[in-house]
């Protein structure tokens, strides 16, 4: 009887040190759903997105009328024509925009200069909320203006070199469906 006793408290033992009562399972709570509630988590996520080198959540980001616009002293530089005229413009739309940035994030330079970087971080200044802008134009009444002073950092391999800009970007921001997206990226850096 003793023995039992002995061989059952042994089992029980050995039982329970398989099930940990004080640590429930782990459960993935993770989504692909990107929530931008608010301006600021809106580019917190863009941030995130360079770091991760994910351009699922990239788009996410972007309205579907979204373009990057150039300073006038740089389009005729890094400019495309978008409209098919021959010329130049100073801005691109939102199909460019997530090619290049695929590009970056997984082939390197679309000029194959650069190779992949093997890290990106972009750094985004966000000012304080009294800093943030209305848009003034017509139709633009509910949109947000943030300026921005950002650093952008790619960083190769092993060597530790690394290209790094900086400067300034205006992102005008509209509320759409319960969440925020980059309607417009205006790039007020110099080369």
């Amino acid at each position: 009887m003793r023995t039992a006793k002995l061989l059952l408290l042994i089992i029980i033992i050995i039982v329970s040190a398989c099930k940990n009562p004080f640590r429930p399972p782990l459960i993935d709570t993770s989504t692909s759903i990107v929530r931008n509630r608010s301006p600021e988590e809106l580019l917190q996520n863009l941030e995130k997105s360079y770091r991760e080198k994910n351009i699922n959540v990239f788009r996410q980001l972007l309205h579907k009328d979204y373009r990057f616009e150039l300073l006038s002293s740089e389009y005729q530089q890094i400019g495309i024509d978008m409209d098919g005229d021959g010329i130049k413009d100073s801005w691109w739309g939102y199909d460019y925009e997530v090619e290049i940035t695929k590009n970056m994030f997984e082939l390197g330079s679309s000029d194959g200069i650069m190779p992949v970087a093997k890290s990106i971080e972009l750094r985004l200044q966000i000012p304080p909320q009294e800093l943030w802008e209305q848009d003034p134009a017509d139709g633009r009444e509910d949109w947000i203006v943030i300026p921005c002073y950002f650093d952008l950092i790619l960083s190769y391999g092993n060597s530790g070199s690394s290209y790094i800009a900086n400067g300034v970007a205006r992102f005008y921001l509209v509320e759409e469906s319960g969440g925020w997206k980059i309607i417009i990226w205006r790039d007020e850096s110099q080369i």
